[in-house]
């Protein structure tokens, strides 16, 4: 987690029972998956498998030669013929930004599976891979690292204290109002992010189409 129970304590300057540590450590957990559900991406470098079909391409060739210049560089040859391309089937990865690739492991459909070479037969890239092998219906399977380095934007570290700094006081509360048999009369404090955290945050929110 990017936030520890004992970071916690040491933010609020208070002592924690072991149940009140425990009850931290539901609250850090839960908090970060919020974040990271808010901004499509996790927070912390982890490592990731990912599975998927290439799927068919839509492009049309590209030529390699010129639309307008196609004699052939051989003068003791005619016109040479117009060669054409397609462009590289990109796998966007569920992750992302992408730190480091571990494998890609390309599953044909009808032969047996090939382990890819990088800057031969695919380029990693910030938001997943450019795959150059495969056809239609071929199963490529991704072993990646991915994630924000949570621990150099400070901001992440002191938005989850400041929230979880206000479930731990609404519990020490009511914890406290059944102790006396009495209900004390303190207003609740939010739970999770506000609204205005949340927005200084959407610039690092990932937007994609899925």
């Amino acid at each position: 987690m990017l936030v520890t129970s004992a970071e916690l304590r040491t933010y609020m300057d208070i002592t924690l029972s072991n149940r009140q540590l425990d009850a931290a450590d539901f609250i850090l957990e839960g908090l970060q998956s919020e974040l990271e559900a808010f901004l499509n991406r996790p927070i912390e470098v982890g490592t990731f498998t990912n599975e998927t079909h290439v799927f068919p391409s839509t492009h049309v060739g590209i030529p390699l030669t010129s639309f307008f210049y196609n004699q052939s560089l051989d003068s003791t040859t005619a016109a040479g013929t117009v060669t054409y391309s397609e462009p590289p089937t990109t796998i966007y990865l569920r992750n992302s930004p992408v730190v480091t690739v571990t494998s890609v492991t390309l599953f044909p459909v009808q032969s047996s599976s090939q382990v890819l070479v990088v800057d031969q037969d695919y380029t990693v890239r910030r938001y997943g891979v450019d795959i150059y092998r495969g056809f239609a219906n071929d199963v490529v399977k991704i072993t990646y690292t991915a994630g924000l380095v949570g621990a150099n934007i400070k901001m992440f570290k002191l938005m989850i204290l400041r929230a979880a700094t206000r479930e731990m006081q609404n519990m020490h509360d009511d914890v406290v109002g059944v102790k006396d048999l009495n209900p004390r009369n303190v207003a609740i404090a939010e739970t999770g992010f506000t609204d205005k955290e949340l927005m200084m945050l959407k610039r690092y929110k990932r937007r994609r189409i899925s």
